[in-house]
């Protein structure tokens, strides 16, 4: 046997697992893929602020005071607020103020003798 063949087993060895190395990872593919097509940029779009005419702040004086789907006491009972939610004034209708509710935007009808300008939990924290 020449002596030169161990060499080459060794070489020869060297190379298949340097070839199964490089083929088993294939991340270099994803760094030529990235430097090929890089990403768009981010776009950022600013919306306008909303073009919808804002109420007076109120804040309901009383508990488990009724969001009704109409002005009148027959209306369905939509949602119950207890002392300090703060809703915003879109329509008055007689004793009814239309409101939008400031924390859930949801509209609907509350007596005005139950709204206030005034933060009634502000006012009983302060006495």
């Amino acid at each position: 046997m020449p002596r030169f063949v161990p060499y080459v087993v060794v070489i020869g060895i060297f190379a298949v697992a340097l070839l199964y190395l490089q083929f088993r990872d294939r991340s270099y593919l994803e760094d030529v893929a990235r430097a090929a097509y890089p990403p768009p940029p981010v776009s950022r779009v600013i919306l306008p602020p909303s073009q919808e005419p804002q109420g007076p702040l109120l804040y309901v004086d009383g508990n488990r005071v009724a969001l009704r789907g109409e002005p009148g006491l027959q209306a369905d009972v939509l949602e119950r607020f207890n002392k300090g939610r703060s809703v915003r004034q879109t329509d008055v209708q007689g004793n009814w103020v239309q409101v939008r509710v400031t924390d859930s935007g949801r509209q609907g009808w509350i007596s005005s003798r139950y709204l206030t300008s005034t933060n009634p939990l502000a006012l009983t924290a302060s006495n």
